[in-house]
């Protein structure tokens, strides 16, 4: 098929290595998750743990304390946190990783399934994408709304950052009191568009012919980097660089898991 930069005709490339690209988005959203941690919080009103050391009677026991209930909880331990919000501007930050992610599926579906492109075809089902003025029409109903996730994915965690960033004294007044509500918000739609992007996959229908033939009309142009690397190289000579080996590495890397 042929590669597109900056919307544009540029090298040709197989359908398996934008798919590889697809993946490799979605790996990374995988292992930010995977490595996000949840300390616990137990610091007493102002962060000093005043209230747990008069009552365990001196400050080393309330530590210990502290420290038992994190691992009876199965969380980290760690000093009081009341303004220091990275714990939570971190998940917010691999929700957004997440519908980058989703997103980037999404565009490519939406500009493949252009009528005037008709490479990619997002699968209908009975009620599904239709039209109430062209019964002809099938409109990629998912990747609409998983493009929508992820334009509104940023401004969600900005506003999670804002809210640490706003962060004073000893225990935030107002910065504190806007992240639950945003971080449940961005969560939602994380994990919906995550469902919305897998149903999308299952039921995407690839035109290899139309790629093929998309391809076959941009030529020669389309060819003119490998003509000018390799000149006298007949065009047909395939000019997919490590295509194969890429494509590979990246699942091994999802069959490896994590890490």
């Amino acid at each position: 098929m042929a590669g597109r930069t900056l919307t544009q005709h540029a090298v040709p490339i197989t359908f398996g290595l934008k798919a590889a690209g697809w993946l490799t988005g979605v790996l990374d959203a995988r292992d930010q998750l995977a490595a996000l941690r949840f300390p616990i919080q137990v610091g007493g009103a102002a962060g000093s743990l005043a209230a747990p050391t008069a009552l365990a009677g001196d400050p080393s026991r309330a530590r210990e304390l502290v420290a038992a209930v994190a691992g009876h909880l199965g969380l980290p331990a760690r000093e009081p946190w009341h303004t220091s919000r990275a714990p939570l501007t971190r998940v917010a930050d691999a929700f957004v990783t997440c519908t980058d992610a989703w997103g980037r599926i999404a565009n490519d579906v939406l500009v493949g399934s252009r009528p005037e492109v008709h490479e990619l075809v997002e699968g209908g089902a009975e009620g599904k994408g239709g039209s109430s003025a062209m019964p002809n029409k099938q409109n990629p109903v998912h990747a609409v709304l998983v493009k929508r996730a992820a334009i509104a994915g940023p401004p969600l965690a900005a506003l999670v950052h804002a809210g640490a960033a706003a962060a004073v004294d000893e225990r935030p007044d107002g910065g504190w009191h806007v992240e639950w509500a945003t971080l449940r918000t961005l969560a939602r739609r994380t994990v919906v568009a995550g469902a919305q992007t897998a149903e999308l996959l299952a039921g995407l229908r690839v035109d290899t012919g139309k790629m093929l033939a998309t391809l076959h009309d941009a030529r020669p142009d389309i060819d003119a980097e490998q003509q000018s690397i390799t000149p006298g190289v007949s065009p047909d000579h395939p000019y997919l660089g490590a295509t194969e080996e890429i494509i590979d590495a990246v699942l091994s890397r999802a069959a490896a898991g994590p890490g």
